[in-house]
């Protein structure tokens, strides 16, 4: 009898134990999504300023030949 209650103390810690790791390994993949989510958002955020910069020196080169246009018919 007291066989029978060690046995299902023993498997009863064991399934404690099963729960908690498979919890904490949840908490690390949901912990890992995020600094993913982080990272994409860092370089999307890298893209849009180099773009905004490549925009910026299209629209100063156009505006140069824009003066030069008004310059020469004026």
């Amino acid at each position: 009898m007291n066989l029978i209650i060690l046995l299902a103390f023993l498997f009863a810690i064991a399934g404690f134990f099963i729960y908690l790791v498979t919890i904490y390994n949840g908490l690390v993949a949901i912990k890992n999504d995020i600094d993913k989510a982080w990272a994409n958002i860092d370089v999307l955020l890298k893209q849009r300023h180099d773009e905004l910069t490549k925009l910026l020196d299209v629209t100063k080169g156009y505006m140069e030949f824009e003066r030069d246009t008004l310059t020469k018919i004026t």
